[in-house]
């Protein structure tokens, strides 16, 4: 209730005041914080999908490298938050773990080695009149991957430790971890510009992310990456 009444005592002519309860307001940043559904293509310089032709080592083309839905994860959930302090001039965006390709693609390990991962979870500057927000090579503190394999356990002095029958105890050994690179990102929420499945309309997300280092930039053809998308509506029919 807006206001909380106090009820008089029975038979008693005292009228109490009534208080104010204090309202809960929003973060600082409920302008641009939300969830939203986005896919990621991987574009050239105009923001337009890659389909740059591929060639074996013969000149013969063996396949086109598509831009659309570049990480083939389809669409997916995307945040915009305050940060900790609440301030009116930064959020956090976070793919939630999104790119992260330790299980999907371990198998790729022989053939390229060890593959980056492409979570992103930095802070970003915004301007909350304008509704754009940004960051440059931004620390990414997206989920990263490990490599792990057994190894003999060693004593001390670097000697071979054995159970009681005389076999090598095996641990656990991580060689190689990897983590998720700076980001520079420019990107523009645009109120009531996209379309639920059910026809309603809806705020529209898009932005464009370069990674720091990224190893197949410009080999796979393209300039960055575009995520775009619509707010998250909570209904099934929009899913």
């Amino acid at each position: 209730m807006k206001k909380l009444i106090f009820f008089a005592a029975l038979l008693l002519t005292t009228a109490f005041t009534a208080c104010e309860k204090e309202e809960v307001g929003g973060t600082a940043t409920q302008s641009v914080a939300g969830q939203w559904y986005v896919t990621i293509d991987a574009v050239d310089d105009n923001g337009t999908p890659i389909h740059v032709p591929q060639y074996d080592e013969d000149g013969n083309l063996t396949k086109y490298n598509d831009g659309e839905d570049y990480f083939d994860v389809g669409r997916t959930l995307m945040l915009t938050y305050n940060t900790a302090g609440n301030a009116s001039d930064e959020m956090w965006i976070d793919n939630m773990g999104v790119g992260n390709f330790a299980a999907d693609y371990a198998s790729y390990y022989k053939t390229y080695g060890f593959f980056p991962t492409y979570t992103i979870k930095a802070k970003v500057k915004i301007n909350q009149n304008a509704l754009t927000f940004s960051s440059t090579e931004a620390e990414n503190f997206g989920e990263g991957y490990e490599w792990w394999t057994k190894v003999t356990k060693k004593d001390s002095l670097w000697n071979d430790v054995l159970d009681e029958d005389g076999n090598k105890i095996m641990v656990d050994s991580m060689f190689h971890a990897e983590y998720a690179m700076p980001v520079t990102i420019e990107g523009k929420i645009l109120p009531m510009a996209g379309t639920q499945n059910n026809g309603s309309k809806a705020d529209s997300i898009v932005f464009f992310v370069t990674y720091k280092n990224d190893p197949w930039y410009p080999g796979d053809g393209y300039a960055k990456y575009k995520v775009s998308g619509i707010r998250y509506s909570g209904l099934a029919e929009n899913d």
